[in-house]
């Protein structure tokens, strides 16, 4: 329990960090009440970071143990960073529902979801505005380094460090930096364009683009139609959701000029899918072609962002997101959902079951050059299945307060698949209960079910052979 600790303390010292960032803008902008929340947020981080670093000894983890970090960084991370909300009181409620507006609201952004419960947006000090982007930039970039950093072993991504072109010295320290290098230039160059281009709002630009990046969904405002159809955000929005939802190792090998893995890596095939989407969408359910391709993207790469009424379209348009929430991006990207290589790897089981049994051999699969073992095999199955289990059990949950039956599995697979798209389920005015159910799909999402049960069991990892 010792080294969890230690290195969760390591994981809050870099949140600590990154709160900094909205406490320079507080101050620029005049925004004393907002400067003292984050203060408190960012003394929080740190005190409790040092404090487990001092007590704790930091070592390598074992798979059990990344398992129990990864879940305790989300839970952690939902809670302290729920401070500035409960500080500035936004929520229209008794203490119950300012906690609980609070940490709803802190959950949504560090699980990259974007679902909202504030009332109103623009009432909100800029400094919290550009607080609730950056949570999602900690969450979005912070899952790739914790599942690289922690929850991978070495040997898992010694395929995906040769393909850059790493020794096998390298230490997943430097992978750590060179993420965060990568994604913040990203963010430099997308509110770059979009200032040069006409944009100058600078930092509502920079919460759209953590937003899109870290394909979270958080908005500045709180109607987005004029950003999201008009230039240049319209295709700063688009372009950062893609990349949002491409594999950190793909897009990174682009700057190494590795057009031909990257064409063969799943970003091929998110692209046939969203393709095939926005002409189911635009020829049979009439959607017009821009209106399409930008929720289908925005639901495939599950950032969340929306600007038109999701409740006036029929059943068969929700159903369509609702397939491509639950499919999602890339793996190794920002993106939730099962992610596209489990997809295929469904598809292919289904062709190794039939050949297995006709051969009597067993028959590995190849996807994007890795070959998969039975157990990982098994363990996409097992994870699939009980999201869709999840997913039935909280829409039946949810119907029972009123809401339809495709609205209700439109939002609960909004929020496991940390997507954050609304079919008007999710308001401030919800049930209390509602908002923790949301609060538990967001997080289990986010750190994936199979991480969550792990820190359950009582089978004990086998130690490596000599």
């Amino acid at each position: 329990m010792k080294t969890i600790l230690a290195n969760l303390g390591f994981i809050l010292q870099m949140a600590g960090l990154f709160v900094i960032l909205p406490i320079i803008i507080s101050f620029l902008f005049g925004e004393p009440s907002a400067t003292i929340a984050l203060f408190i947020a960012a003394v929080s981080f740190f005190a409790l970071g040092f404090g487990l670093n001092a007590l704790c000894e930091r070592k390598e983890l074992g798979f059990t143990q990344s398992s129990s970090l990864i879940v305790l960084v989300f839970i952690l991370l939902s809670i302290i960073g729920a401070i500035p909300y409960a500080y500035i009181n936004f929520s229209e409620g008794d203490i119950f529902h300012t906690i609980t507006d609070s940490i709803f609201e802190s959950a949504s952004g560090f699980t990259t979801t974007g679902f909202s419960v504030v009332p109103n947006i623009s009432s909100l000090p800029k400094s919290i505005i550009f607080y609730r982007g950056l949570t999602q930039f900690i969450g979005g970039i912070g899952i790739v380094l914790v599942l690289l950093a922690f929850f991978y072993p070495e040997e898992k991504l010694a395929d995906f460090s040769r393909s850059l072109g790493f020794t096998k010295n390298q230490k997943i320290k430097k992978t750590f930096i060179m993420i965060l290098c990568i994604y913040s230039l990203l963010t430099l160059i997308m509110v770059a364009l979009s200032f040069l281009l006409g944009y100058h709002d600078i930092i509502n630009g920079i919460s759209f683009v953590f937003s899109a990046l870290s394909t979270g969904g958080f908005a500045p405002l709180g109607d987005i139609t004029t950003v999201a159809t008009l230039f240049p955000m319209n295709m700063i929005l688009i372009v950062s959701m893609v990349l949002g939802a491409m594999n950190f190792f793909m897009l990174a090998g682009l700057f190494k000029r590795r057009f031909r893995e990257f064409l063969k890596s799943e970003f091929s095939l998110f692209v046939i899918i969203v393709i095939s989407a926005i002409i189911l969408s635009t020829v049979f359910i009439k959607i017009s072609l821009y209106d399409s391709t930008f929720h289908v993207i925005s639901a495939m790469s599950t950032t969340g962002f929306s600007y038109l009424p999701l409740t006036q379209f029929t059943d068969s348009f929700k159903m369509l997101l609702i397939i491509l929430m639950f499919i999602g991006g890339a793996s190794f990207s920002t993106a939730g959902g099962i992610k596209i290589y489990r997809l295929v790897l469904l598809l292919k089981t289904v062709k190794k079951a039939v050949v297995d049994t006709i051969t009597s051999k067993d028959n590995p699969i190849k996807l994007f050059g890795k070959e998969y073992s039975n157990v990982e095999i098994i363990q996409t199955v097992a994870l699939v299945f009980l999201m869709i289990i999840i997913i039935i059990i909280s829409s039946f949950i949810i119907t029972l307060y009123g809401f339809k039956p495709v609205d209700s599995m439109f939002e609960a697979t909004s929020a496991i698949a940390t997507t954050g798209i609304s079919v008007g389920v999710v308001t401030p005015s919800i049930a209390l209960e509602l908002k923790w159910l949301f609060i538990f799909l967001m997080l289990i999402g986010r750190v994936e079910i199979i991480a969550f049960l792990i820190i359950f069991t009582r089978t004990k990892q086998p130690k490596p052979s000599a």
